[in-house]
């Protein structure tokens, strides 16, 4: 399968990887948007280049951090990683006394930990560790503050998540369990795995709508009237059948064979709700965000839940992409945390929210392994 990789990043701004309107009234191309298709398009927000293995931090480094520069922070946040126990002795030895190699070893050993097959799974990633949560060096350096450290990760390759088989299996076994399967599924990633979703592409449906609607007016003729969020979903998820009540999902679960995939499959969604509500998601403040993009920014999703390879979600995803490349703005990273390099507690903590935040794709690369008609990414080498 083909892979999609960030190039290095510009030195200067952190460990890990560089990245790179719609008018009004438009009519979309009739273009199917196939698993390759919606990943290319995604692929075109990112520049190409190698990436290193889990966690794939760029070889560049935070240019504050840097010994020649006579920046103390460097050797402060060493120590303070080593005191919080995120960092490791025998790491600062093979890191032969270089903070920013000390600090490459603390990050890749967070991790090491986690199930690398199932997180590329879900996507492949770059994360950054720096002084700003923003790749390129748009910014003047006096914006950026070196009492505030960040943690962040962003897609360089994203999954595309096709619920419909899923929920034909879940249906002939009880009609109830398809609903029941993808509430667990939005909400188990809602906190903490930005997804594009049905409600992502509201606008966009709306936007269609208007389009028809002002084109049948207009006298236009040969129209094909647009696809509707209820029709992509398909029969199983109709109003008709709501999920069941988190009381009964236990009996609904001991009620399938050990062995059967939907069994598995909704084992699996249990998980993945009950360790996003483990642990409350902390997010850098508002005031922060806008501190580094005043203009406005957009974040590459780290899957695509869809229903089918034609159906209104792809649609609108490829219509965001091409946005996103047009419109100027700069991208975010999809999941960040900040933390004071001073701090220890602070510094645990951030730690922690990462750890979190990959046992989260973790556990939602085992379920995708699971679902039939799923395009899962292959592990990288």
């Amino acid at each position: 399968m083909p892979r999609h990789t960030t190039s290095r990043a510009a030195p200067g701004r952190g460990l890990r990887a560089s990245s790179e309107a719609r008018s009004s009234v438009r009519r979309p191309a009739a273009v199917r948007l196939s698993r390759t298709a919606a990943r290319e398009f995604a692929a075109k927000l990112m520049a190409p280049g190698p990436a290193l293995p889990v966690p794939r931090l760029a070889v560049g480094c935070l240019e504050p951090f840097q010994p020649s520069n006579m920046y103390s922070g460097a050797f402060d946040l060493a120590r303070n990683l080593l005191l919080a126990g995120v960092g490791q002795p025998e790491d600062w030895e093979r890191s032969k006394g270089d903070p920013v190699a000390f600090m490459l070893q603390a990050v890749e050993r967070t991790a090491a930990t986690f199930n690398r097959k199932a997180i590329d799974a879900v996507a492949h990633t770059d994360i950054l560790f720096g002084t700003s949560p923003y790749i390129s060096s748009w910014h003047e350096k006096e914006y950026e503050d070196p009492n505030r450290v960040f943690l962040a990760v962003e897609a360089t390759q994203i999954s595309i998540i096709y619920l419909r088989p899923t929920l034909e299996l879940l249906g002939k076994t009880h009609p109830r369990l398809p609903a029941t399967v993808y509430r667990m599924l939005l909400e188990g990633m809602s906190s903490w795995i930005l997804c594009y979703d049905e409600s992502a592409c509201e606008a966009f449906c709306e936007w269609r709508m208007e389009s028809y609607l002002e084109a049948k007016e207009s006298g236009e003729e040969g129209l094909e009237k647009p696809q509707s969020i209820a029709i992509a979903k398909g029969p199983w998820l109709a109003k008709r059948f709501k999920p069941l009540p988190s009381s009964q999902i236990e009996a609904a679960m001991q009620s399938l064979s050990v062995r059967s995939r939907a069994r598995g499959i909704l084992e699996a969604a249990c998980r993945l709700q009950t360790l996003s509500k483990a642990r409350p998601r902390q997010r850098p403040y508002c005031d922060m965000w806008d501190e580094y993009y005043p203009n406005g920014s957009f974040s590459v999703p780290f899957t695509i839940l869809a229903f089918h390879e034609q159906d209104l979600v792809c649609q609108a995803f490829q219509s965001d992409e091409e946005d996103w490349m047009n419109g100027g703005e700069q991208q975010s990273p999809a999941f960040a945390t900040a933390f004071s390099p001073n701090d220890r507690e602070s510094i645990i903590t951030g730690f922690e929210e990462l750890r979190h935040f990959l046992r989260m794709m973790e556990a939602l690369g085992d379920l995708l392994a699971l679902l039939p008609g799923c395009d899962v990414l292959e592990e990288q080498e």
